[in-house]
Order: structure tokens, then C-alpha cells, then sequence
């Protein structure tokens, strides 16, 4: 699953039609570049092929719009393929991608309350099955000379991890049924600013 591709696309939807450095700009200041390993200039080559791919639309230069300038807007099969992203990424415990479920948690609340429920359901069903064969897994990975000590402990860190995610996703689970936060069809509970677009636009690209 592409990390950095529902990243794009996602970012790309909350705030279409958007220009490619406005996108760099908001994607930044998720501090993508630590947790989703996304080099800050390779946010426009990302933009370019999903554009080539059928994903983004890029839209003609408007009437008094600066030159060298391109906007993107999510095309039909783009928004197939953010939801189908969007769903891979919440429904399935990746240990060794953790940046995964950290981008599906930024566009959550295009998904309605009750499939969020039972993919945080799911995940926990995943996560206690790591938590039981990890014992087993563990001794396999330490008592077998030819295992290098680095593989080990990155056997150990991820168990750490898959621990850490059950706890969590077991309150976060219970917050969202208690009725927190907003999801499809619902009365949304954060919106950006009417005049954040504007303001994205006359900032001087970088």
C-alpha cells in the first residue's frame, strides 16, 4: 500500500482545486517527512504522476493567475482509488509500516462511524493474534544461530509496536463509539478556515 499516494491524494481532496506548493506546504506541516518518509521534493513528482496516471486533474491556468502555476482536483477514478487506499490502510496491521496507519487516521472522517468501528474491531483482532504467536515467534528468531542480532531486536520492536497499537486501538475504539469526533454524515466538527484557500494562494512559492 502506498503511503505517500493516499497522502497525495488525500490532502489533494480536502482542499481542491489546490496548487502544488500550497499541497507541499500543508503535507509539511503534517511532518510527513518523518513518519511517512516523504522527501519534500518529491511531493510534485508525486502530484505529476498521479496526474499522469489518471488520478489528479490538472487544471488550466486561470485569468490573472501566476505563470508556471498548476492545480490539481481528484478525478473519479482518483476518488476510487483514496477510498480504496484509505480502507486498505485501516483495515490491515502492518508492524513494519507504522506510517500507514497514521495516514488513514488523517482522512478518517471521510469514512462513516460504523465501518470506522468495525475496522478498529478488525484491527484488534489482528493485533491479539500478533500478541499470542509473538512468544512463540520470539523464541524461534533468538534460538536460531544463524539470526543476526539487529534482526532480532527488530523482531522486538515491532512486537513492541503491535502492543502499544492494541492499547491504543482498543480506547480509540471506545471513543468513537462513545460518539467523538465527526465521520461521513455527520455534522462536521472541524472545518477549514473560509479563508485558508485564499490564503494558500497568495503565498509566494518556494
Amino acid at each position: 500500500m502506498s503511503t505517500t499516494r493516499l497522502l497525495l491524494l488525500g490532502v489533494v481532496r480536502i482542499f481542491q482545486p489546490a496548487y502544488g506548493y500550497q499541497l507541499r506546504r500543508e503535507l509539511l506541516t503534517w511532518n510527513v517527512q518523518q513518519w511517512a518518509n516523504i522527501n519534500p521534493g518529491s511531493i510534485y513528482t508525486g502530484l505529476r504522476t498521479l496526474a499522469k496516471h489518471g488520478f489528479l486533474e490538472e487544471l488550466a491556468e486561470g485569468k490573472g493567475s501566476k505563470p508556471g502555476r498548476t492545480s490539481y482536483q481528484l478525478t473519479e477514478d482518483g476518488e476510487t482509488e483514496y477510498f480504496s487506499l484509505l480502507r486498505q490502510a485501516l483495515w490491515t496491521v502492518d508492524g513494519f509500516n507504522p506510517g500507514q496507519m497514521q495516514a488513514a487516521l488523517s482522512f478518517l472522517w471521510s469514512l462513516e462511524r460504523d465501518e470506522v468501528v468495525a475496522a478498529l474491531e478488525s484491527r484488534i483482532v489482528q493485533l491479539e493474534q500478533h500478541e499470542k504467536a509473538a512468544p512463540f515467534h520470539e523464541r524461534q528468531v533468538e534460538q536460531d544461530p544463524g539470526t543476526p542480532n539487529h534482526v532480532v531486536e527488530m523482531f522486538r520492536i515491532t512486537t513492541a509496536r503491535d502492543r502499544g497499537e492494541l492499547e491504543w486501538t482498543q480506547s480509540f475504539r471506545a471513543r468513537v463509539l462513545s460518539g467523538e469526533y465527526a465521520f461521513a454524515g455527520e455534522k462536521p466538527d472541524w472545518l477549514p478556515s473560509p479563508d485558508a484557500a485564499e490564503k494558500w494562494r497568495n503565498l509566494p512559492e518556494s
